[in-house]
């Protein structure tokens, strides 16, 4: 049984089960010496209720020809969006950041219907392999050196499917933590969603984490490629930052229900795709629509009103999960 590593903050969540979240943070304490301390201490930080700012932009031609595409994409052009994040303790040396996304209206309030699990973000020091991407749909399992002494960090989609996956040392001499990390990975949603692309397929990702005292910062500069059969054509360097400014938790109170109420099948959910990965295998994913996470969310609704603990239910949800993993892939074609 997981064990959610959170606080109560406020009086809203007095009455919530042991396994809602309520993320905030542990008071400061002095930086760690060791790389496990330090990036555990980082990790944790990032909990909380914040309202988010997600921007990007091209910022330069790479392809003779090419038309920059002069667009911002701001999530809070025509909404305030905001996120609960919460900790939960998979295993020694392994963490989830769990990200609920909200939108609210001009006074604050959520807006019915607007919860939505967003990305998660699993932690794992020394981490004994990852998935790299290497090219649309594709993956191949790395194996990782056991003294990397580094922490590997998987960035999930909405259905704990894997977004990408990158292995990089928290830099702890620095007044402030910070990660950084490069890897290949597929075009983002909010590019085919939001804002209609269909020139590109993959980006070449450099990410850097800042946490500061309260908020923390993800930078990042992309290179948006077309990958046609492995033969790579870089078309426009993208600038963006997701900007986390802590809120108090009560201004995310109203996420304790929804957490609640679906943490047991989210439980099974990355149970079934850790059994998946375990295996190490290469795998191509379809693309499709409806898309996997449609699918999942299918799954999910029914059984929201079952009770989880019973094994014989549990073991029909996670059936019914790995079928739909597997009708979302095809044989792999990349060694």
């Amino acid at each position: 049984m997981l064990k959610l590593s959170f606080l109560l903050a406020s009086l809203f969540l007095l009455n919530a089960c042991a396994h809602s979240p309520t993320a905030k943070p542990a008071a400061p304490s002095a930086p760690a010496a060791n790389q496990r301390e330090a990036g555990e201490h980082a990790i944790r930080k990032m909990a909380g209720c914040y309202l988010v700012d997600y921007s990007y932009t091209e910022s330069e031609a790479l392809k003779a020809g090419y038309k920059r595409d002069v667009r911002v994409y701001d999530v809070n052009k025509s909404r305030s969006v905001k996120e609960w994040i919460y900790t939960e303790d998979i295993a020694p040396g392994r963490l989830r950041l769990q990200h609920i996304l909200f939108a609210t209206d001009a006074s604050g309030k959520p807006v019915e219907g607007s919860e939505l699990k967003h990305q998660a973000e699993d932690w794992d020091y020394n981490a004994p392999f990852r998935y790299d991407f290497t090219g649309p749909g594709q993956w191949r399992a790395v194996k990782l050196p056991p003294d990397a002494d580094a922490w590997t960090r998987r960035v999930t989609n909405l259905d704990d499917g894997l977004r990408y996956q990158c292995t990089s040392r928290w830099k702890i001499e620095t007044a402030y933590p910070e990660w950084t990390c490069d890897n290949y990975a597929p075009i983002p949603g909010r590019e085919t969603r939001d804002m209609s692309r269909k020139d590109y397929n993959t980006l070449q990702r450099s990410t850097r984490l800042i946490v500061y005292g309260g908020s923390f910062l993800e930078r990042q500069t992309n290179v948006k490629t077309l990958d046609k059969g492995g033969n790579r054509t870089a078309l426009a360097t993208e600038l963006g930052k997701n900007w986390y400014v802590r809120l108090p938790d009560a201004e995310c109170g109203a996420m304790a229900g929804f957490v609640q109420q679906r943490q047991p099948f989210w439980d099974v959910l990355r149970e079934s795709w850790d059994e998946v990965f375990k295996a190490q295998t290469p795998f191509t994913e379809k693309t499709t629509k409806p898309p996997r996470y449609a699918k999942m969310m299918e799954i999910e609704e029914k059984y929201l009103a079952l009770d989880l603990k019973d094994p014989k239910i549990r073991a029909a949800a996670k059936k019914e999960i790995l079928e739909a993993i597997e009708a979302f892939r095809l044989p792999a074609t990349n060694g």
